[in-house]
């Protein structure tokens, strides 16, 4: 299913953006999905890997930051460690960590391994 972008947005209150829902009704929580899959446990890792405990190149406000610069349409797409991915991802090319080409030809690279391999 996907989000109604109109009503999971809180944008038309004064003072609050789109990702701030925060007190508002944002329907029924599953309470079933309880269990991170391993990539999702791995976006956990690289994040603290890249913040102040590991390489110190990325900050909790600027993960924020990001997150919130996503657009409406995107943050309500992404699930959660989708979001935090797509905003270590953005943030390492704004700090010119890596070059977007670089990141793609290597993704490409995992795709292959993984159709080939299963891993």
């Amino acid at each position: 299913m996907k989000p109604d972008n109109a009503t999971f947005t809180s944008a038309r209150e004064p003072g609050r953006g789109y990702h701030d829902l925060g007190g508002l009704d944002a329907g029924p929580v599953d309470y079933a999905v309880t269990e991170a899959k391993p990539w999702e446990r791995l976006s956990v890792v690289i994040g603290n890997a890249l913040g102040p405990k590991g390489a110190n190149v990325l900050r909790t406000d600027e993960i924020r930051r990001v997150r919130e610069e996503m657009g409406v349409v995107l943050y309500n797409e992404l699930g959660y460690f989708e979001k935090n991915i797509e905003a270590i991802r953005r943030l390492l090319i704004e700090k010119s960590l890596i070059q977007p080409e670089e990141l793609e030809s290597r993704m490409a690279q995992v795709a292959q391994q993984i159709a080939e391999h299963g891993r």
